[in-house]
């Protein structure tokens, strides 16, 4: 497997997805008027499987996506492993030019220049239940039967809709430490109900399955995914220092990433992650690019 920073480091998955606020602030600008720095440092953190990590190949989607952007702009960086506060830390003093993988807020839009959406990541209801089509039906016994078990992985967030149900005792909830044991459980049928990211919850099934050589091993559960309407989706960004220099770094950067789009080449990247995925899990991470704007529909 290739790596882009040769070195194994190891930490939580919730880390992109939290919202660490900044205190700095500063006008926008429309257009740099600079140089892009020609070597800029790049800090990221390969702990979110599956967009930046060392299990998969060339360490994950989303690095490949930032790694052909730059090169695409005639851009070559320096990239560095460190934690996310750090990193966010260390570009908007300066000290970096820029990091990535992050969601948006209207904090970092203050703080940062942000590049162009990378990459769309929906946390969804995802469940077994077939004949379930909205998130209301999940507290209608006639239609579910026995009270549906969610399962939500500790200190995540969650839509203020289910919440509601699991206040009223509509959902049972369970919250292991990690995200893969909710997968486990799903696959194990303990559970029916997750939340996260449809990519994330594919990714582990996909994990669990190939370290299952047995012929008794249970098959691959369907996933019928159901959007609830404050559900929480994050558009992926890099971020760029607030100044003159990271603005510029921040054009040339997007000029690259519409160049990955526009040449068909983000469309085969997507494409070799998702090997090996259902089809109707592929149509679904494709569309939810499209929804984003990220990528033209067809």
């Amino acid at each position: 497997m290739l790596a882009i920073w040769g070195l194994t480091m190891k930490g939580l998955l919730i880390g992109l997805l939290l919202g660490f606020g900044g205190t700095l602030s500063a006008q926008p600008s429309d257009k740099s008027t600079s140089q892009p720095v020609a070597a800029p440092t790049v800090a990221t953190f390969k702990d979110f499987p599956p967009y930046i990590t060392e299990t998969e190949p060339d360490d994950g989607i989303l690095s490949v996506i930032v790694k052909e952007s730059f090169a695409r702009a005639g851009i070559n960086p320096s990239y560095t492993l460190v934690p996310w506060r750090r990193s966010q830390r260390a570009v908007m003093i300066g000290e970096m030019q820029a990091s990535f993988s992050w969601a948006y807020s209207t904090d970092r839009d203050r703080d940062f220049h942000l590049s162009a959406p990378i990459f769309s990541i929906s946390n969804q209801l995802l469940t077994t239940y077939e004949n379930v089509e909205t998130w209301q039906q999940l507290g209608d016994p006639k239609i579910v039967g026995s009270k549906p078990i969610l399962c939500v992985p500790v200190g995540w967030k969650i839509a203020t809709e289910i919440k509601d149900m699991i206040d009223r005792g509509q959902l049972q909830r369970m919250s292991p430490g990690h995200p893969r044991y909710c997968m486990e459980l799903f696959r194990a049928q303990r559970t029916n109900v997750v939340y996260m990211p449809r990519m994330t919850a594919v990714h582990y099934l996909n994990e669990m399955q190939e370290a299952t050589e047995t012929t008794a091993s249970r098959p691959w559960p369907d996933l019928y995914g159901i959007e609830v309407p404050s559900g929480i989706a994050n558009t992926q960004h890099v971020l760029f220092t607030r100044d003159e220099a990271g603005l510029a770094l921040k054009d040339s950067f997007n000029q690259g990433f519409e160049d990955l789009v526009s040449s068909g080449r983000y469309r085969e990247i997507l494409q070799s992650y998702l090997n090996g995925y259902p089809e109707t899990e592929r149509l679904a991470i494709y569309q939810e690019q499209i929804k984003a704007g990220i990528l033209p529909a067809e």
